[in-house]
């Protein structure tokens, strides 16, 4: 049996398999899960910085300080981050094949 190109590009372009979503699905809640553990180290690095007098620290500046922690920790999550993720996605995928 030949294969034509034809045939190849129709399966790059069909729609994904259980499988598959069941891997994204793990992929990104690996990377989700890196987001939190980052968050977790900035927030605790900045509280290890003492607190100058220079500007009134409110709560306030605690929401918005905290909001920008989360996001740059997703932000980190999403690009190489620490290489957390990756590691618990390569662990927790081959027992997702093993599953299936």
């Amino acid at each position: 049996m030949e294969i034509t190109a034809n045939q190849t590009i129709s399966l790059k372009n069909s729609t994904p398999t259980a499988d598959t979503a069941k891997e994204n699905r793990l992929q990104k809640s690996c990377k989700d899960f890196e987001a939190i553990i980052l968050k977790q180290m900035l927030t605790t690095m900045r509280k290890s910085v003492p607190k100058s007098g220079l500007f009134n620290n409110n709560f306030a500046d605690d929401i918005y300080q905290s909001m920008s922690d989360e996001e740059l920790a997703k932000s980190l999550a999403q690009e190489e981050g620490m290489g957390l993720g990756d590691a618990l996605y390569r662990q927790l995928s081959g027992q997702v094949k093993k599953s299936i």
